[in-house]
């Protein structure tokens, strides 16, 4: 079945207010045309996650879009702190979100249970740390000890994570929603094959004999997903590989728009609200820096070493 549709419908059909949603792109391959249309439809009340957090759930926070953030860290990389997310905290604009925090493997590991189906996961690198005596939202459910059955030696559990929907950004996928991604990997397929059903943004659709050419690629499988949507560019300022780079500048923009309220409510005027769809933010990104700039982040074609696939 045909799944492709907008990233607009996609959105607005399957993302609802309250909703617990991952959203891969770990440093890599960030939904960003998706997390647009998620503010200009101006969703509320999110739960949202992943490991290594950046510009993207920063910009989400700052919209007013999260209620709740489980997470590792946020940052802007090179440029420091996350500004919006610094303010919702420390000072409740646009409004203080709660936060539970784990760390950079056990978050995966909470993400890799929820999509194999086990209630929990052992995790040892929390084990001692000051992330064990706070909580917030979970409260107690945030961890449990227990003895080991094996050798009885003191063991941490973290919950399995199972988020209402799913929204990636790969390289490739088939109309029916076969996805496939190459590059950083991090939570990216464990997150989507947790949640109950994926929105897979992808930089093309390509044919199902495709896919089938190279299926150790594919990361989530059709029957999880739910809609489909083409989106070239569609994880710029973050890059794609195989397709474009990271985008420096423009990642220092937005640390600088972000700096104040003002400076980010002209940024998101500008680039989320002010523009239709991902091919208009293309569009306005070209006539704004030039096609030289735009050119220069494409990547080079080359192939990988040839793979027999004979039996």
């Amino acid at each position: 079945m045909d799944k492709v549709m907008s990233t607009a419908d996609a959105v607005g059909k399957f993302i609802g207010d309250g909703d617990f949603v991952f959203m891969g792109g770990y440093i890599c391959r960030p939904p960003f045309a998706a997390i647009h249309e998620i503010i200009r439809q101006k969703k509320r009340d999110l739960t949202i996650t992943r490991s290594n957090a950046a510009d993207d759930f920063d910009m989400l926070i700052g919209a007013g879009c999260v209620k709740r953030f489980i997470s590792t860290f946020i940052s802007l990389g090179l440029y420091g702190l996350a500004r919006c997310y610094r303010r919702s905290i420390e000072k409740g604009i646009p409004h203080k979100i709660e936060i539970e925090e784990y760390t950079n493997l056990s978050l995966p590991l909470m993400l890799m249970a929820g999509a194999l189906g086990m209630p929990f996961v052992p995790v040892k690198d929390m084990a001692g740390t000051d992330l064990m005596n706070v909580s917030s939202f979970m409260g107690d459910g945030k961890y449990k000890m227990i003895e080991s059955p094996f050798d009885r030696s003191p063991v941490m559990l973290a919950p399995a994570l199972r988020p209402d929907v799913a929204i990636i950004h790969v390289q490739q996928a088939d109309g029916e929603g076969n996805a496939q991604m190459w590059g950083i990997g991090g939570d990216c397929k464990w997150g989507a094959n947790a949640a109950h059903r994926v929105i897979v943004s992808c930089e093309r659709i390509v044919s199902r004999e495709t896919i089938g050419k190279d299926p150790s690629r594919t990361i989530v499988p059709a029957f999880k997903v739910v809609a489909v949507t083409e989106e070239p560019f569609g994880a710029h300022p973050g890059y794609t590989p195989g397709f474009y780079d990271v985008d420096m500048s423009f990642g220092y923009l937005y640390q600088q728009a972000s700096g104040t309220v003002e400076g980010f409510q002209a940024f998101l005027d500008e680039w989320v609200y002010g523009i239709k769809d991902r091919a208009g933010y293309t569009q306005h990104y070209i006539q704004k820096f030039g096609y030289a700039q735009f050119r220069k982040l494409q990547a080079k074609f080359d192939y990988g070493y040839p793979v027999s696939y004979a039996y």
